[in-house]
């Protein structure tokens, strides 16, 4: 059996070398996306002169196999289309069959998310109207219990209620005496100080000017003040609640009417 030759051509070789010139350049495209990098001098003058391509035609190239490999990179192999395909008509199936009960399911979860949120806010509404009515019948009760209530809260007030500010008046003036950064310069800071404590403070007359410093007594006198804070704060606490103890019992006389035992026909 004998093969034909084709004749040679010197515009088919020529044809041929451009195709491989082109082929040549689309590896070296890819490879330069890839890499994330600019072409060389080289690649450059390559593409010019096998691909005819000037600077802005090798930009329009780069994008497109840029391009190439983003989209490639998402469509995936035939096997890959096949497969996702295969699991799409699954899932697909499954939401048909399946769906419809859990749309049934979620629409009865929403009316009990409803139902609870009516009750809350219908419950939370209530006891808003019960305190306030409450508070009117506290308002309404004859002056001869509300009179009782007064002198009883008075002297509450001028006992426990007078130690308890007289303690939190000292411990913000010893706060104050621990914290000049809250004054707008230091001359004030001092002067305070001395007010609270004489012996914290040296008065120092230079050229006829008076100028205020920290006295030699101020380490013991600001360690006297620590301790006297560590004090205080739980004495107030303590204040505090026995305070709201007695004046809670004191105001028990204000539901004369909101107990209901005085409503009975």
């Amino acid at each position: 059996m004998s093969t034909k030759l084709e004749p040679y051509s010197v515009a088919g070789e020529i044809s041929d070398r451009h195709t491989g010139y082109l082929e040549e350049a689309e590896i070296l495209l890819r490879e330069i996306n890839r890499a994330g990098r600019l072409p060389t001098f080289a690649e450059l003058t390559f593409f010019k002169r096998e691909c005819g391509w000037d600077q802005r035609a090798v930009n329009d190239q780069i994008r497109r196999v840029n391009s190439v490999l983003r989209f490639t990179a998402i469509a995936g192999s035939s096997a890959d289309r096949k497969a996702t395909s295969k699991e799409a008509a699954t899932a697909a199936d499954i939401l048909e069959k399946e769906g419809p009960k859990l749309a049934a399911k979620i629409q009865e979860l929403q009316a009990k998310l409803n139902g609870l949120e009516r009750d809350a806010r219908l419950s939370a509404k209530r006891c808003e109207e019960q305190s306030e009515a409450v508070q009117r019948l506290r308002e309404l009760i004859p002056e001869h219990i509300a009179g009782v209530v007064r002198i009883n809260i008075g002297n509450i007030e001028a006992t426990i209620g007078r130690e308890m500010h007289d303690a939190e008046t000292r411990l913000s003036e010893l706060q104050a005496c621990l914290s000049p950064e809250k004054y707008r310069a230091e001359s004030y800071y001092l002067e305070s100080l001395q007010r609270s404590f004489r012996n914290a403070v040296t008065v120092i007359t230079e050229n006829n000017v008076n100028r205020r410093v920290l006295s030699p007594e101020w380490p013991a006198i600001k360690a006297g003040i620590q301790t006297e804070l560590a004090e205080l704060k739980p004495r107030i606490e303590s204040l505090r609640s026995q305070r709201a103890e007695m004046i809670e019992a004191a105001e028990q006389p204000l539901n004369y009417y909101a107990d209901g035992a005085k409503n009975q026909d």
